[in-house]
């Protein structure tokens, strides 16, 4: 009983990212967020999800493990979405859109 009360929880608590991810697909922007607040996060899911291994908590590394998917994810779109960062266009090389409010 006690596993299923801690799998449901750890669902719970990972699953919310789920509609900041689908806000950020919708929006298309993320200037008001900064990518360290995702990048803090999956970091802290990392490292639970190590120690959960470590000690051997099946429900655990399950919850982490699908923590690490949602956190990527959110800071991939963060990162995608503030594209108009000029650090980012060096990286990639090249403008992926235009920024808010230019022209078409």
């Amino acid at each position: 009983m006690w596993a299923t009360i801690g799998a449901l929880g750890i669902v719970a608590i990972e699953a919310s990212y789920l509609p900041q991810i689908a806000r950020l697909f919708q929006r298309k922007h993320a200037d008001d967020i900064s990518p360290f607040f995702p990048g803090l996060n999956l970091l802290g899911r990392v490292l639970a999800f190590l120690y959960a291994i470590h000690l051997g908590e099946t429900v655990f590394i399950g919850g982490f493990m699908l923590g690490i998917v949602f956190r990527s994810t959110f800071l991939a779109q963060v990162l995608y979405y503030r594209n108009d960062r000029p650090w980012l266009r060096r990286v990639l090389g090249r403008r992926l859109r235009k920024p808010l409010g230019e022209a078409a």
